[in-house]
């Protein structure tokens, strides 16, 4: 069975935790053991990414104390994390999020709602 480890950072940890377990639920159809670690924030993101092999980032853009793109600019800071796939999501469709990370590779934006079946076609 394949293994996808996802670091997925969001403040609303309810939320994140129920489209975790829908997400589990289709990974286990593809024969794939989905294991998700969850933080409110991304402080210390860079230690967390450097202590675990994850496949890719999942993150949200409204979060305290900072907004996602600047977790994403730690992580991109770090040459050796520049692999590393980061889906970048709001709830906000008014926010240019794209314009926000467009100095970034490897980095895909989507509107909250559309964001599992995202995470299903990158990673599944």
């Amino acid at each position: 069975m394949k293994v996808i480890k996802l670091f997925w950072i969001d403040d609303m940890e309810n939320w994140a935790e129920a489209a975790k377990d829908n997400l589990v639920i289709v990974a286990n159809k593809y024969k794939i053991n989905l294991k998700v670690i969850h933080a409110t924030n991304g402080e210390d993101v860079v230690q967390q990414l450097n202590a675990i092999d994850f496949d890719g980032v999942v993150m949200d853009y409204n979060m305290e104390p900072y907004r996602g793109d600047k977790y994403i600019n730690d992580i991109r800071f770090e040459e050796h994390l520049g692999h590393i796939p980061i889906i970048f999501y709001s709830q906000d469709n008014t926010t240019d999020l794209e314009a926000l990370v467009k100095k970034h590779a490897n980095v895909v934006t989507i509107f909250r709602p559309n964001l599992e079946d995202k995470i299903k076609e990158i990673f599944f």
